[in-house]
């Protein structure tokens, strides 16, 4: 019975992932205040700390790897990332996928991902308004506040123009 009981719950978490249903989402809530700090493990064994790079124009990008609309986002975050992070640019994918590292390790080769990879947790996901849908992308400035966030796939140029106002402003 429990069994049952808890393949139902993820049956209805992996929905509301897939179709990015699940309410109202919250993340607006977010808009102006300081990130949710976070100590998340690496897909290198290794911990990252949102804290320790204060300074930083961030990219905070929750994905799956089974996520459509992830993997079409990618490749703009990827050159996005070469070409500014000498500039004061990071970018952290958060993973949501259950496997970990299993389903990550090939799918950071296919894509050349030169970004820190993490794998997310319940209470990250919670923290940050409550992730009902992949992808989920939060931009936060160089004082470690959010500036804005996008639910679902946007244009690689609006996410890089964004980020660059962001790399304009002095912290």
């Amino acid at each position: 019975m429990k069994f049952v009981a808890g393949a139902v719950i993820v049956s209805t978490i992996i929905i509301l992932l897939v179709c990015g249903c699940g309410g109202q989402e919250d993340h607006g809530a977010l808009a102006s205040r300081i990130a949710p700090d976070f100590a998340l493990k690496n897909v290198n064994g290794g911990i990252c700390r949102l804290t320790d790079l204060r300074g930083k124009v961030i990219l905070l990008n929750f994905f799956a790897t089974w996520c459509g609309p992830c993997r079409q986002e990618i490749p703009d975050f990827v050159r996005l990332y070469e070409g500014l992070k000498d500039k004061g640019f990071e970018i952290i994918g958060v993973s949501l996928d259950q496997e970990g590292e299993a389903v990550l390790r090939p799918f950071i080769k296919h894509y050349a991902i030169s970004y820190p990879i993490v794998l997310g947790t319940s209470k990250v996901t919670l923290d940050y308004g409550g992730i009902k849908g992949v992808p989920t992308t939060f931009l936060i400035d160089r004082n470690g506040i959010i500036s804005n966030y996008f639910a679902g796939v946007r244009p690689g140029y609006i996410i890089e123009e964004s980020v660059r106002k962001l790399l304009k402003q002095k912290g």
